[in-house]
């Protein structure tokens, strides 16, 4: 694989690289750059002069650009997705439907781009302004640098290039180093498909180096991240140094909490659909299953019985609903995090075993409610810890005991109490009658307390890629 700076597929300028490992088979897939400052400076460069190139396009003429990107797309999409299934450990099928958002997303974004209109002042509001017009107009921000997490190549590319390309910014795609060869193929199709090789560019390379060095650039005019919540403090505070716009999507310990009004069965479904794609490495998925006692030793067992029966294996397979994580390291921080749940309290029902990548799906009963996994650890991996409750202010206690407020969910066949929890779980979402692993490109996809800041989301992160500037006709009337 060969970064794209200025147009041109380049090595970094030391020549150094890293090496894409397949997560299912320990296989080298390829190597990819690893950028240096130097790189980092160039890219910049030519992103500032990029960003004035895209902009003096009519915008018409852009949106005609990323309407042919899409239909790219539409052509390359299976072997886009097989990449993201090679190199993410994503079974295919999931990979496939991703690249389907990729789609929706940018057209979805081109669609409220072309209704971002600019407000006039009332006429006479007071005194001063007599006679005059006052309105307001949108203006990009400049050079947008977009840092990508490894679990959704496709669908976190089309946030971040579609939005900053539609409010006529550049965009610099900084892909995670595990998985950057859809990322890669995708600038590719938005060259191909008419944006000038300067305003969108793809560098690889570690955070440290290259992530630190864009966001510490004054030339870039505002950061985009989505990854872990020390990474987006780290982050934010290099942003703050310069008053620099950042949005932030991180971490989450999503609760589900489930009442015994609700079927076994339906609740199990619900589960497994909130937490085992992806092998449970999605930022919103379900990851504390907080179940009313008189129902929770029964769904344990259900669940357990369930996951036993899918088949965890290569992601090439069609067979398989589970496949690795994203590396080893990640599976053995899986592992350690079940261990340290055991000797807080919780037991083992199902799983906790790894083989290489690959991480047994597991659940955890007896989780004491004031242990790690309940509160502020987030297991990124496919962990089902269970969690008894007996009110509704429990369940919603237990559910607010923590740093993270990403997304929630919620199963009963009582609407009360399911607007009473809607209204007070501190969450940037809540899905009532189902799990909180949900997401529309058109809602506010953000995060409280230690999940983010910032909203992803066609106006809603098309608002925060531009400037906003009042404009007054002076003694016009």
């Amino acid at each position: 694989m060969k970064m794209l700076i200025g147009g041109k597929e380049v090595e970094a300028s030391n020549g150094a690289v890293t090496k894409n490992i397949n997560p299912a088979t320990g296989a080298v897939i390829d190597t990819v750059p690893s950028a240096t400052a130097e790189d980092v400076e160039t890219v910049i460069a030519n992103a500032v002069q990029g960003q004035k190139e895209w902009v003096a396009i009519p915008f018409h003429k852009r949106m005609e650009i990323l309407e042919k990107f899409v239909l790219l797309i539409q052509e390359k999409e299976a072997e886009i997705a097989k990449v993201m299934a090679v190199e993410g450990g994503k079974p295919y099928a999931q990979a496939l439907g991703e690249m389907g958002r990729v789609k929706d997303a940018f057209r979805l974004y081109m669609a409220e781009a072309r209704t971002m209109y600019g407000k006039t002042i009332p006429m006479d509001p007071e005194p001063r302004g007599l006679g005059d017009v006052c309105f307001t107009v949108y203006e990009p921000l400049g050079v947008v640098a977009a840092i990508c997490a490894f679990n959704f190549p496709g669908v976190l590319f089309s946030h971040k290039a579609a939005c900053a390309l539609c409010a006529g910014n550049s965009v610099i795609l900084k892909p995670a180093s595990d998985t950057p060869g859809a990322t890669m193929m995708m600038t590719k199709l938005l060259l191909e498909a008419g944006v000038p090789g300067n305003a969108v560019q793809c560098i690889t390379g570690s955070g440290s180096v290259v992530g630190d060095a864009l966001v510490s650039d004054p030339r870039i005019a505002g950061v985009t991240l989505t990854g872990s919540t020390p990474v987006g403090i780290h982050i934010a505070k290099l942003c703050a140094q310069q008053l620099k716009p950042c949005s932030l999507e991180l971490g989450g310990n999503d609760p589900f909490v489930i009442f015994d009004d609700t079927d076994v069965d339906e609740a199990v479904e619900q589960a497994l659909g909130g937490r085992i794609a992806n092998a449970g490495q999605i930022c919103c998925s379900s990851k504390r299953f907080i179940v009313q006692n008189t129902i929770k030793d029964a769904f344990a067992r259900k669940l357990a019985d369930a996951l036993a029966a899918m088949k965890l294996g290569d992601p090439m397979d069609p067979e398989t609903k589970v496949g690795p994580v994203i590396n080893e390291k990640a599976a053995k921080t899986i592992i350690s995090q079940i261990e340290h749940a055991v000797e807080q309290g919780a037991k083992v029902l199902y799983g906790g075993t790894r083989n290489g990548c690959f991480v047994t799906p597991t659940v955890l009963v007896d989780v004491p409610k004031d242990c790690d996994v309940a509160t502020n650890e987030e297991i990124f991996g496919p962990v089902f810890p269970v969690i008894g409750f007996d009110t509704i202010e429990e369940a919603i206690a237990i559910a607010n005991n923590s740093q993270y407020g990403l997304s929630s969910g919620i199963l009963t066949k009582d609407m009360k109490k399911a607007m009473k929890f809607a209204l007070e779980v501190d969450s940037g979402a809540c899905v009532v009658g189902g799990n909180g692993n949900y997401r529309l490109t058109q809602q506010p996809f953000n995060g409280h307390k230690m999940s983010g800041m910032g909203s992803e989301g066609t106006m809603y992160s098309l608002h925060e890629m531009v400037k906003v500037k009042t404009i007054v006709l002076k003694n016009v009337f």
